[in-house]
């Protein structure tokens, strides 16, 4: 039997791509989670309003059933057992596996600070968690947002227009670090801010004021401000504890070769809890993004049914719309001493290369995402570009940039 712990999206594509490789040989999912397989991206349009949590379902328990995948939904798994390849679960039942995926993903971080534990103190990372924000601003008047990467933009959007006093926290000096530049984040933040969202930069929040067990107030820099939630979005951790406590080898995430296969040969790793080797950088690094986690649970399937296949390596990439801006950034947008910049700014549009070379190692296009694909794609395969000055503008013809 394969068994694959985690329902997110690499373990859902490695279940449904098995069944196809390996229709004889059973595949159980175990998972936690009550619901069946969603887009986790959806859920600050969740808080919204825009629809209902049934409407971001991709694969149902039905669904499920008519491929012939055990899910197991609400099952905790205790303990993995490589040397006789059992999995324990929490209900005392002990699953024995031919091949094993571990698809665990990732939780948020919670710092720790005073009040931390008060009601009222949410993250954003399970559809639970999304219903549970969505009521509570029903009666609440007042949030404060802390970390301004995606998810906390989104959910700070989501709740201003749900009438709320929204303020954005974020300790570095500008929102979305990992993905924007100062001046894209600038631009940004000015049309975030004219959504009804106060913007409060290069400060961390000290403490969590707490009255009767629930929060009242958020101290930032000094200053208290009146709060009747708090949504912590800092990012996330890798699931890796399982992984270590079976004595895999775990860094950052666990450690995969380019078969996604961890240190035990008859157990594969996928997605956010997998650390897998960057492109750019050459280096063993976690990009938790949905089609890296596709990719990698695919990967995984293959090479548990048997059909020895790579897995290419990842660019950090995202391309989403943020406050009705599109946005596209790949790879290094900040660049390194002796990168040759390139900047195109007009009609309220950003964009931005960044070349060492004759190759693009980044690129930024905000508001105006026309051919981002096809230079996302260059810097995703390394290829050299003649006549860069030409891929700065949103008007050029592929065959202008690549010497013949």
């Amino acid at each position: 039997m394969h068994i694959i712990i985690g329902q997110g999206a690499a373990g859902t594509a490695a279940a449904n791509l098995l069944r196809q490789m390996a229709p004889l040989t059973p595949v159980t999912i175990i998972t936690g989670e009550q619901d069946y397989f969603y887009s986790r991206i959806d859920l600050p349009d969740i808080i919204a309003g825009k629809y209902e949590p049934s409407a971001s379902v991709l694969q149902q328990a039905e669904d499920f059933v008519n491929l012939g995948i055990d899910c197991r939904m609400g099952e905790m798994v205790e303990a993995i057992s490589p040397g006789d390849k059992t999995v324990s679960l929490k209900s005392g039942k002990v699953l024995r596996y031919g091949k094993l995926l571990l698809a665990t993903g990732s939780s948020s971080v919670l710092p720790a600070i005073p009040g931390i534990g008060a009601k009222g103190v949410y993250s954003l990372w399970t559809m639970a968690q999304a219903r549970d924000i969505a009521a509570a601003a029903g009666t609440a008047k007042s949030v404060v947002v802390v970390g301004a990467g995606l998810i906390g933009l989104k959910t700070a959007l989501a709740l201003a227009a749900r009438g709320l006093k929204v303020t954005l926290v974020e300790k570095m000096a500008s929102i979305m670090p990992r993905q924007l530049d100062s001046e894209g984040s600038g631009l940004l933040a000015e049309k975030v801010r004219s959504c009804g969202v106060e913007i409060i930069t290069g400060s961390a929040m000290e403490e969590i004021e707490v009255s009767d067990g629930a929060v009242k107030g958020v101290k930032v820099a000094g200053r208290t401000m009146p709060a009747d939630m708090v949504i912590m979005a800092l990012g996330v951790r890798p699931n890796t504890e399982l992984a270590a406590a079976a004595g895999l080898a775990v860094g950052k995430g666990i450690t995969v070769n380019e078969f996604q296969q961890t240190s035990d040969q008859d157990i594969f790793a996928a997605g956010d809890c997998a650390e897998a080797v960057d492109n750019l950088s050459g280096s063993q690094t976690i990009q938790a993004t949905w089609p890296v986690a596709v990719e990698q649970g695919s990967v995984a399937a293959y090479n548990m049914a048997g059909y020895k296949t790579l897995f290419g390596g990842s660019v950090a990439m995202n391309s989403v719309e943020i406050a009705g801006i599109p946005l596209v950034s790949v790879g290094d947008v900040i660049g390194q001493p002796g990168d040759d910049i390139f900047i195109d700014r007009r009609n309220g549009t950003y964009r931005k290369i960044v070349m060492r070379g004759k190759i693009a190692r980044g690129v930024i296009c905000l508001g105006d995402i026309r051919q981002a694909g096809v230079i996302g794609g260059l810097v995703l395969r390394q290829m050299e570009i003649e006549n860069v000055e030409k891929l700065v503008s949103p008007f050029f013809r592929y065959a202008d940039l690549i010497a013949v």
